[in-house]
């Protein structure tokens, strides 16, 4: 190959100097390359490298980052991998560098405009289901604000276009151009298989499908997640463990109409079956959940004490918190109520059962509900939602099918088997805890999360595999065993075009392996993105049914890792209210959880296993680890 824009030079970008002409030469090593060049984004400071191949080639983008993540150190490697039809030349017939450089857009991205029909095709998906204006297709999937919900969405957009890819497809290929090469190199007869949605009633007998009561629109079976949180719930209903309650100020554009948002609240009932759905763990010859055509919901209008407004509405949130749903209350598992100020302001508060709702699903109710609260004050209907066939028995539906899965039962039980159980190490808690005492410890990495998306951004993984990672290393050093696992929560929404909007609880804590060793920090984030993807097509299986692989008499997993993109979900109502609670949600089952939300690292433990001073202890840890991640990628873990 021709090397035209070797450069024998060395520049210094951020402290290190780089030789231009080295990168080019890994790059131009890679059989497939005709022409390279390496150059600095003057304005980023960042490295890229344009490269044009031979010809068609699906693999060979993957080819050029692995030669260039096996034979380049941390801080050589280009920020963008960009294929171009040719390398511009000047007048002098030199390599025109300006030119290239001219190619990095506003956004600090290089744009590079659909080149294929195909390319064209899914620049035009992608750009629709990221509400972005453009997209190019060198751009990666987590650059543009992408995570494992939008991923469903994508992928369902995706399928309904006839794509035939899955969630695992975006992670592995995360740009257009990639994706594209890969839907090239699949077999041009395969087409995304058909969604087949259950029907109604599908997923009983014929003995409990006579048995069931008149005014339901639906019923089906407990999914084994939410049937271990009723399991839980009953074993102590007091600690109001999965009982969710959040109270916000509400920044409306017009007065506080106690109709409006009475009306707002039962739109929203209406539109999602798992806010009308009740349980029923004993009449029927399996649990089952009964979907209900009505629910009347608890709305409640409160005058705020606006003298002791924050000690009013702790107090009220306290006491929501102490009045717990009866698991087998007639639905909805839902309250709701204001505050409302003589000057106009309010607060919302919500209380929510964890069986009908996730983190994400229930950021998006509360973003949804004051949309429709908006529109009902100036005397209109919310907008009608685009309908979609998808409902929540399909996830019923998908983890059967899932227990039912002999690839999937093997892999759980090669986790489980070649991995030990991360066990919270002894003197960290408290002596005087007793059974049923949280603990919570919450900091702040607001000030270091440019820096973490702009690492994600380097390494072509996800902000949440450099959280992940630095997550699994502070628990390596509480414990000797080499290789061991601990929780990491999973979305099991099925990969359907609208599951994004379909209410749920769809969260399931599954163990996930990890083994330390040497390597560099970006070996690491690297290791556990990639881990993270194996993991995917198996996640449908339940907590439950991998405690049964263990024969273990107790909770598999003790510690557990948590990651929500909670600022994503805002849509429309993002100026009306900020997503941040006046007090905590409910308690915990596992000894220690860890979730990291919108620059926030929140502990929240057992506090006979991690006391104040050990949850202390874990904060400067995680900072102490994200920090020289940060400051050194290609340092030695």
């Amino acid at each position: 190959m021709e090397f035209v824009g070797r450069v024998d030079h060395q520049v210094k970008v951020r402290g290190y100097r780089i030789e231009l002409g080295e990168i080019e030469s890994v790059i131009g090593s890679v059989a497939g390359v005709r022409e390279t060049v390496a150059l600095i984004d003057p304005e980023e400071a960042r490295l890229l490298a344009f490269y044009v191949p031979e010809g068609p080639d699906a693999d060979l983008a993957a080819r050029v980052r692995q030669e260039c993540a096996s034979r380049l150190p941390e801080y050589m490697i280009p920020a963008d991998l960009v294929v171009v039809e040719s390398i511009p030349l000047n007048a002098n017939g030199k390599v025109d560098r300006a030119a290239l450089a001219a190619s990095v857009g506003a956004s600090g991205r290089v744009h590079v405009a659909p080149r294929t029909e195909l390319e064209q095709q899914l620049t035009e998906i992608w750009a629709r289901v990221l509400t972005l204006d453009t997209v190019s297709v060198v751009d990666s999937f987590f650059d543009l604000g992408g995570d494992s919900l939008r991923a469903v969405a994508l992928v369902g957009a995706l399928r309904g276009a006839g794509f035939p890819v899955g969630v695992r497809d975006v992670f592995v290929h995360r740009t257009v151009a990639a994706l594209a090469a890969h839907l090239t190199a699949k077999d041009a007869a395969e087409v995304a298989p058909e969604f087949q949605p259950v029907a109604p009633f599908a997923l009983l007998d014929d003995a409990d499908r006579a048995a069931l009561p008149a005014g339901l629109t639906d019923a089906y079976p407990i999914a084994q997640v939410q049937l271990g949180m009723l399991v839980e719930i009953q074993k102590d209903p007091t600690r109001s463990l999965y009982h969710i309650v959040r109270c916000f100020r509400v920044h409306s554009r017009q007065p506080f109409s106690a109709e409006a948002l009475t009306s707002a609240v039962h739109d929203i009932v209406d539109r999602h079956e798992t806010l009308r759905t009740s349980f029923d763990p004993h009449t029927y010859s399996v649990p089952l959940q009964l979907v209900h055509a009505q629910a009347p919901v608890d709305v409640r209008i409160l005058r705020l004490d606006e003298e002791r407004a924050e000690a009013h509405l702790r107090g009220y949130v306290e006491a929501e918190r102490a009045r717990p749903f009866d698991a087998e209350h007639p639905a909805p598992l839902l309250r709701v109520s204001a505050h409302v100020g003589t000057d106009g302001g309010w607060w919302l508060t919500v209380a929510i059962s964890h069986l009908v709702t996730g983190g994400w699903d229930l950021n998006t109710l509360l973003a949804e509900l004051l949309s429709c609260y908006e529109r009902r004050c100036v005397g209109m209907a919310p907008e009608a939602p685009e309908p979609t066939a998808v409902r929540y028995a399909d996830f019923v539906a998908g983890e059967r099918a899932a227990l039912a899965s002999e690839g999937d039962e093997a892999y759980w039980r090669e986790i489980t088997s070649e991995y030990a159980r991360f066990v919270p190490p002894s003197g960290w808690g408290e002596a005087s805890a007793t059974p049923g005492t949280v603990l919570r410890h919450r900091i702040s990495y607001q000030d270091l999360d440019p820096r973490i998306r702009a690492l994600a951004s380097t390494l072509e993984v996800s902000p949440k595999a450099v959280l992940h990672a630095a997550h699994l290393k502070v628990m390596s050093q509480l414990t000797d065993e080499r290789r061991f696992y601990t929780g990491l929560v999973c979305d099991a929404r099925p990969e359907v075009r609208g599951a994004e909007r379909v209410h749920g609880m769809y969260i399931n804590v599954l163990p996930f392996g990890h083994e330390r060793g040497g390597g560099s920090w970006g070996d690491l984030v690297r290791s556990v993105f990639d881990g993270e993807v194996r993991l995917w097509p198996h996640r449908r299986f339940p907590l439950p049914a991998v405690r049964r692989l263990t024969g273990a008499d107790t909770h598999p997993i003790d510690v557990v890792f948590d990651y929500t993109e909670f600022r994503r979900a805002n849509t429309d109502s993002e100026e009306q209210v900020g997503f941040e609670a006046v007090a905590g949600e409910g308690g915990t089952e596992f000894a220690l959880q860890v979730t990291a939300a919108s620059g926030f690292l929140d502990l929240v433990a057992d506090g006979r296993v991690f006391g104040g001073a050990g949850l202390v202890r874990l904060a400067g840890m995680f900072r102490v680890v994200l920090e020289s991640m940060l400051a050194d990628p290609g340092g030695d873990s």
